[in-house]
């Protein structure tokens, strides 16, 4: 049960993310029909799923919840604001209340009251008073105008006009009527459903459907066993069907077979194979039918009634979508695969890629020792080492991919905090997001949830205004508030932008001075005010709310971005609105960096943050006071960062004639430049983390191991630009980085 309450759960997760994605295109007005449908199914999914497990409080919900969705796919309720308002605070309760499920916890009784009351509500009037109680039975609607029509059950999905009603609603038309070309198989199949089937919530049009992706299928019902329609209480089931399929290429009688598995036991199946010997109708002789079977009646474990049948995976893939035998084109087949995934343990593909990993250090290392033989070593040994060196490159990208998510749920998640940080500010806004289907990994987007929080809610608190100032300044009263991704360079872009006031730089300047954190006569740009936000302690609010005014938020918003191998960037306009930017690698376990030697130790520079690299004697250095340097580039002043000082290696350099500059960029646009003994190469190296293997280091981002097995460590580049006021970083003793070292 334990194994399955989880399957649940995970489950759950996907149909919220369904629910989540219906209720944005109803906000966004591009909803239709099959939104609707496919919300009602999420939630009647979770709760016959909760039903399993005994969660009434989570069933009583769901079954409110799915009423409502209910009355909006049957027309009688219209999709407003009111009605939009009501879908994303049921949302979030059933998140809620799922969430307490999973975890054992008990939600106050208070919680979701209100919502569950407005939900109950608005069915009862939708329905003229009637509904909304607990009971399903209460839900009875009388009319006089109701009258007994007989149903069909005879269906040709080939299309044939033989008197079939054609199409069972929500069972599309599976194929042509076309004759059979001579030799063709064909299997008929026998099907009579016992009671317990329907006790059990299996309905046979959904198998079906699925025998039908097998082929072209047609479907004759024997009703001559049919009770008369006064005699038809406590009556056993009566229909039986026979299925004759003409099979596309691969289906064997197993794959047939696997269809009803979910089933067995609890219907009577035969299963015959059967030869058309000619191709035309008029010629044709009687197909004679091979012995039908014993007939199934082992039982199973039946599956649950919330599950449509697994579909069986045949040889070949299926048709990826069945023509109309009328006005159609004869079924064309689809080579395209049907796509399947699986589910795994996290923990079991991280330890697959710290293994590929150790194999790309590995080769590294075996590509080293290569290199150090004399020139007349086998050439077939060297390309061996080559084809080595290609695979584990394509090895490593793909189990990079594996941890590869859509940032989809994450956005989704915000639009939760978007909606509570309006409500507690007093302000009216909605969350646009663009390129959820940008993939990230699973690693990144986890530890972002935190610093998106944060990022919101100072939109919404300090970037949005109040709706009558938005209506005076000629803006919409609802404040938007965009959230996109996007692959650009490698890398991954998150960027966050609001259309308010932007960043009131006059009151940033004054909360700065008022702090100590720069003085009345410092000359600051618009981005360096912009970036006393990062500041720690630093906020502007007036008072404490909350949502703002602690002065924890944006400092930490900054620091576990830069702990991710990321950047921040903020751009602002006032009156327009503001922009942030995060720039992220794709993932944390592998970066381009350039190789370099200080003091004769080996460091890694991260290539994003390179500019230009310029070689000894190629740089215009001035010298100023105090022992500083200055690096002349395109009529600008760069400040030059001595590496080996600044990591404690060695004492100051006395000139830089000998040395190689490496111009750097950070965050905010500021630049500098490093320098350094030597640039060795520019290559790919595996990170590994110091803060679980020893400390977090200032200067040092982490650490990797080179073909050589020797350590080399990563610098920190945004650590090594100099901010205003602070001159040089002089950032370590030399004790702490030989510690270091000799550690690992």
């Amino acid at each position: 049960m334990s194994d399955l309450r989880d399957m649940f759960f995970e489950e759950c997760d996907d149909l919220l993310e369904v629910l989540s994605t219906g209720l944005e295109d109803l906000q966004n007005e591009t909803s239709d029909a099959e939104t609707i449908n496919a919300m009602f199914r999420s939630v009647h999914s979770i709760k016959g799923g909760a039903g399993a497990f005994g969660l009434d409080r989570l069933i009583k919900f769901a079954h409110a919840f799915e009423n409502v969705l209910d009355d909006l796919r049957s027309n009688k309720l219209e999709v407003d604001g009111t009605i939009t308002a009501l879908m994303f605070s049921g949302f979030d309760h059933l998140s809620d209340l799922v969430d307490a499920a999973r975890d054992d916890n008990d939600l106050p009784d208070s919680d979701g009251a209100a919502v569950l009351a407005e939900l109950k509500q608005t069915t009862q009037n939708a329905n003229g008073g009637v509904g909304g109680d607990d009971d399903d039975d209460a839900n009875e609607v009388s009319s006089d105008d109701f009258e007994v029509q007989a149903m069909d059950f005879n269906l040709d999905l080939g299309g044939d006009d033989d008197g079939g009603i054609g199409d069972l609603p929500g069972l599309p038309s599976l194929g042509g009527g076309d004759d059979a070309p001579a030799g063709a198989t064909h299997f008929v199949v026998k099907f009579k459903a016992d009671p317990v089937l329907y006790t059990r919530g299996h309905d046979p049009a959904l198998l079906f459907r699925a025998l039908g992706e097998m082929g072209e299928l047609s479907i004759e019902a024997d009703r001559s066993e049919v009770a008369a329609l006064e005699s038809l209480k406590d009556a056993p089931a009566a229909i039986s069907w026979t299925l004759t399929l003409r099979p596309d290429d691969g289906i064997d009688e197993s794959a047939i077979r696997e269809i009803f598995e979910f089933v067995e036991g609890q219907c009577t199946l035969q299963i015959s194979e059967t030869v058309v010997e000619t191709a035309t109708e008029e010629n044709a002789a009687p197909i004679a039918e091979a012995p039908a079977p014993a007939e199934e009646t082992a039982p199973v474990a039946a599956a649950p009634a919330a599950k449509a049948p697994a579909k069986p995976t045949p040889a070949k893939a299926p048709k990826a979508e069945k023509q109309e035998a009328k006005g159609g084109d004869g079924g064309k087949k689809s080579s395209e695969p049907r796509n399947s995934t699986i589910r795994v343990d996290l923990n079991r593909v991280d330890r697959l890629i710290n293994l590929v990993g150790e194999l790309v250090i590995s080769e590294a290392m075996l590509r080293q020792s290569m290199n150090e033989l004399p020139v007349s070593a086998n050439s077939a040994v060297s390309e061996a080492i080559g084809q080595l060196k290609t695979l584990s490159g394509v090895l490593q990208e793909s189990v990079m991919a594996i941890r590869a998510q859509p940032v989809r749920g994450l956005f989704q998640r915000m639009s939760r905090i978007v909606r509570e940080s309006s409500r507690q500010a007093g302000k009216s806004s909605r969350l646009v997001m663009v390129g959820e289907a940008t993939e990230v990994d699973k690693t990144v987007t986890e530890r972002l949830v935190e610093p998106l929080t944060h990022m919101i809610r100072n939109s919404v608190d300090h970037g949005l205004e109040k709706p009558e100032d938005r209506v005076a300044a000629g803006k919409p009263e609802m404040g938007t508030i965009k959230l996109e991704a996007a692959h650009r360079s490698g890398r991954v872009v998150i960027s966050l932008s609001d259309d308010g006031a932007g960043v009131n730089r006059p009151k940033v300047r004054q909360k700065a001075e008022e702090k100590g954190l720069i003085r009345p006569e410092d000359d600051l740009t618009d981005s360096d005010i912009d970036n006393l936000l990062f500041r720690p302690g630093f906020s502007t609010a007036d008072e404490i709310s909350q949502l703002s005014g602690r002065g924890v938020g944006m400092d930490v918003v900054r620091s576990e971005i830069q702990a991710l191998g990321g950047r921040i960037n903020l751009m602002s306009e006032p009156g327009k609105g503001t922009t942030i930017t995060i720039s992220l690698p794709l993932t944390l376990a592998v970066m381009e960096g350039m190789l370099i030697e200080v003091a004769g130790e080996s460091l890694v520079v991260p290539t994003v943050a390179l500019r230009e690299t310029l070689q000894p004697g190629q740089a215009n250095i001035h010298d100023f006071c105090d022992g500083d340097r200055g690096l002349s580039v395109n009529d600008s002043m760069l400040p030059i960062v001595d590496l080996g000082e600044a990591l404690g290696f060695r004492s100051p350099l006395p000139d830089f004639s000998n040395q190689s500059l490496l111009l750097i960029e950070g965050e905010s646009g500021r630049r500098s430049a490093l320098a350094v003994d030597g640039i060795v190469e520019q290559r790919e190296v595996v990170i590994k983390g110091l803060e679980q293997n020893y400390q977090s280091i200032p200067g040092i981002a982490a650490a990797t191991i080179l073909g050589n097995g020797k350590i080399a460590l990563i610098v920190d580049t945004d650590q090594m630009i100099p901010s205003p006021g602070n001159g040089n970083p002089g950032l370590r003793k030399g004790s702490d980085l030989a510690e270091v070292n000799s550690y690992v």
